[in-house]
């Protein structure tokens, strides 16, 4: 009885285990599928350089090794960006068809320059192409930091300025050494007159402050555009590499009044209608007023609007039908202001360039009727005088229909 009892148990261990080994069996087929075909695999796909000095390049080579049982073709290797080149040597940048038997690799070595990075966290990519139909395309990361000796921040200094505001604009740029050894600075200077610089020490052989003016020009000409002044900072350093230290410095001074736009545009040729065209003009910096519109031709007609009192109008100009604008003929509108510095603003009228407007069609001349007599057409139709009536078609007036 109890070895009946065994053999049941053993028979049933043996029925309830036979379909574990058969749900096993899939994965092993599966596996088989899925090395078909070409198969791309990388050494990594994610590459953190870690921490370099700017300047110097980032180098890394990708292996990709075949893991299918078909011959991989690698089509095209390319950097995100013109910093990022693929390849060495002649063959740099200039990928070639690469193809790799099953179980081989492929080399696909990447150098990113670093010379026009300040101290950043930078991710770049490289795009990889093949056959692989479970993964034509694959992107490969490269990340990590940028670090430079001296650390300026802002790294560039920036003025918008306007005529009539403060008279000078300060802004303090902070310097920091990342460096172990102690640094020094000394001796800022500016290759323009429009900057003065005052360098101060926070933290000795650490830290620092440059404090960057900037004064609005006195000899600047009035202008209805904006004037841009560049100039660059200096400073002796005690790091070979970066001596001397250089920061750039931008000021951009907008016109006390601007016009928009400054000059009207009409399409070529006499008006077929009265046509209205609006110019905003306003006050950047202080209390505007305008008066006396008027147009140095006739027929034309302007009116001032308000929009803000003081400070900004636009202008109402109506042309009237026929008026033509011509190159050779200046047309200007003009309106007077408060500003000694702009007594007066002119507008000019210019025809757009190449642009002729749709003019009414020309009325055709009165056919010639000298062929046959009006009154000698068959059935011609008459007025209440009894005179015969033209027809419009002059080609009837010359053929008469034969009745």
């Amino acid at each position: 009885m109890k070895s009946l009892i065994r053999f049941a148990l053993i028979l049933g261990g043996t029925l309830a285990a036979s379909p574990c080994l058969r749900a096993q069996a899939p994965p092993a087929a599966a596996a088989a599928t899925n090395n078909s075909g070409p198969r791309i695999q990388f050494n990594t796909e994610d590459y953190d350089f870690g921490k370099i000095l700017s300047g110097d390049p980032i180098k890394y080579t990708f292996v990709a090794t075949n893991r299918g049982d078909e011959t991989l073709e690698i089509s095209n290797a390319r950097g995100s960006c013109s910093c990022t080149v693929v390849g060495e040597g002649s063959a740099r940048n200039a990928w070639t068809l690469q193809k790799v038997a099953p179980g081989e690799t492929c080399r696909i070595p990447v150098e990113i320059a670093t010379a026009s990075f300040g101290a950043q966290t930078i991710a770049k990519s490289v795009t990889v192409t093949s056959n692989d139909k479970a993964r034509p395309t694959v992107n490969l990361q490269i990340h990590g930091k940028i670090w430079v000796p001296i650390e300026v921040s802002p790294a560039t200094v920036f003025f918008n300025l306007v005529p009539g505001t403060a008279s000078n604009d300060t802004q303090v740029l902070k310097i920091f050494n990342r460096m172990e050894t102690p640094l020094t600075l000394s001796d800022p200077q500016c290759t323009t007159n429009a900057f003065s610089v005052v360098l101060k020490t926070n933290v000795a052989g650490r830290g620092f402050e440059l404090a960057v003016t900037a004064a609005l020009l006195s000899n600047l000409p009035p202008s209805f555009g904006a004037t841009l002044i560049q100039g660059g900072i200096s400073l002796k350093t005690s790091v070979p590499t970066m001596n001397p230290l250089k920061i750039g410095v931008f000021e951009t001074i907008y016109p006390e009044i601007t016009v928009y736009p400054a000059s009207i545009q009409l399409p070529a040729g006499p008006l077929a209608q009265a046509s209205t065209n609006h110019v905003t003009i306003r006050g950047a910096s202080r209390d505007l007023i305008l008066s006396d519109p008027g147009a140095n031709v006739p027929g034309v007609e302007m009116t001032v609007n308000v929009i803000r009192t003081n400070r900004q109008y636009y202008l109402s100009v109506l042309f009237p039908r026929g008026f033509e604008a011509r190159t050779n003929q200046s047309a200007v509108l003009t309106v007077k202001t408060d500003n000694p510095d702009y007594p007066v603003l002119s507008i000019p009228v210019r025809p757009m360039s190449g642009v002729i407007i749709n003019r009414p069609p020309a009325v055709p001349p009165p056919g010639r009727t000298s062929v046959l007599p009006a009154s000698n057409l068959a059935g011609a139709p008459t007025n209440s005088s009894g005179a015969p009536v033209p027809s419009p078609n002059p080609a009837l007036r010359a053929n008469p229909p034969h009745p």
